[in-house]
């Protein structure tokens, strides 16, 4: 009895300290004048120095358990994950360390998080066991190893990938933004009563700005077969678009045949009957990280010139709606007067289907800062700085733009 009391009071004791307790602060990144290895760096694989102007990407081979690397390299989202490059191969400072130094501005990319992300790549004879003569023994052989984060500090990974904060960032977004990365709604988790729980599992609205163009996710494609949403979602995207009596759609992913189990909807093959469908094709890396590229430029220009020549209502998709959908849309809300928070906002809806594709809008607005030359975010009148840059660019005319404004409004 005496044994079962001391236990009962034991736990009691260890509940209540730990719920006075207040929450463990997140590790913010330190930045050194000098670099100096510790658990942080050798963790997260990076330190900041020369006042945080600096980052040394940092490789120690014991902390990720690699016995015998040859050569290191980093990919990430600032070099367009290439794996190879010659640019990007840290050099082997001591014994099993190996460090790469860099401008803070040349890391400045983000990847889906909003943040710049990274992995290792490293070239290695990896240990293997085997038997000679009956004897095991242990050999190696060369591979080439992509290693994920090892780091369990709070804020600093992603889905499979590094990332890299500055002082002036915040864990703490990571961490909402990692654990909304993860989750899965199932079609039991929306109430398909509520308009809003509707756009949600469809990423399906109106585009900010406008009053006569929608976004969404592919009207027939099966992109995300795995989850019991899909289905549904597709019935939902045609559902609204009849609702909004759409009479133009623009696709963005290109005119893709149909599987065994997709049908394309009668309301999509009467639009395409009255030639009312675009078919234009670009990618993830033209839309975020090439905006100022001759690529984006005819697109932008072609897609605006269809909508000029034919009747809305209008709908444009990709796939999932998210990326090449959700930086065009974003580029039309601008042009017809929707503000940064607006479109960022909007932007971040996406991220409501829960069906583990998280974008933050820092990646969109690297789009949008490269074409500006400034913060987007400290841009007062955002359709004037954008339909100049596309005017100034033989993009589009002047006429063009004010009929487009017409169109969509």
């Amino acid at each position: 009895m005496k044994i079962k009391t001391f236990a009962f009071f034991a736990v009691l004791s260890f509940l209540m300290v730990n719920i006075s307790a207040k929450p463990k602060e997140l590790y913010k990144v330190s930045v050194q004048e000098k670099l100096k290895l510790n658990k942080y760096n050798k963790q997260l694989g990076y330190q900041l120095i020369n006042n945080g102007d600096t980052v040394v990407f940092v490789f120690d081979a014991k902390s990720w358990k690699v016995e015998q690397p040859k050569r290191v390299f980093v990919e990430g989202s600032f070099n367009g994950w290439s794996k190879k490059s010659v640019n990007w191969e840290l050099a082997e400072t001591d014994e099993k360390v190996f460090m790469l130094e860099c401008e803070k501005i040349d890391v400045q990319v983000p990847g889906n998080s909003g943040y710049p992300e990274f992995r290792f790549i490293v070239h290695a004879d990896v240990p293997y066991n085997d038997t000679v003569c009956g004897q095991p023994i242990v050999r190696y052989k060369p591979e080439i190893l992509e290693l994920e984060p090892i780091s369990r500090l709070p804020g600093y990974q992603m889905a499979s990938n590094c990332l890299i904060l500055f002082p002036s960032d915040e864990p703490g977004v990571v961490v909402k933004n990692a654990a909304d990365a993860t989750k899965v709604k199932k079609l039991k988790d929306f109430d398909l009563s509520k308009p809003e729980d509707v756009a949600a599992i469809s990423n399906f609205r109106k585009v900010p700005g406008t009053e006569n163009l929608y976004r969404g996710y592919h009207p027939y494609k099966i992109s995300r077969g795995k989850f019991d949403t899909e289905k549904t979602r597709l019935q939902l995207v045609v559902k609204q678009l009849k609702e909004k009596g759409i009479k133009t759609i623009i696709t963005l992913s290109g005119d893709e045949s149909l599987t065994d189990k997709e049908q394309l909807p009668v309301f999509v093959t009467d639009i395409r009957r009255n030639k009312s469908e675009l078919f234009v094709e670009t990618d993830y890396n033209t839309v975020y990280y090439n905006s100022t590229g001759k690529e984006f430029g005819r697109l932008m220009g072609e897609i605006i010139s269809y909508i000029n020549s034919h009747e809305g209502p209008y709908y444009v998709h990709c796939r999932l709606g998210t990326d090449r959908t959700g930086v065009v849309s974003a580029y039309l809300a601008a042009l017809c007067g929707a503000t940064w928070q607006e479109i960022a906002e909007d932007y971040q809806k996406s991220n409501n289907m829960f069906i583990q594709e998280f974008r933050d809008a820092r990646l969109l607005k690297h789009s949008f800062n490269s074409i500006l030359g400034v913060d987007v975010s400290e841009v007062s009148d955002l359709q004037k700085e954008i339909s100049q840059y596309f005017i100034e660019r033989k993009i589009i005319t002047r006429e063009d733009f004010e009929l487009l404004k017409k169109k969509l409004q």
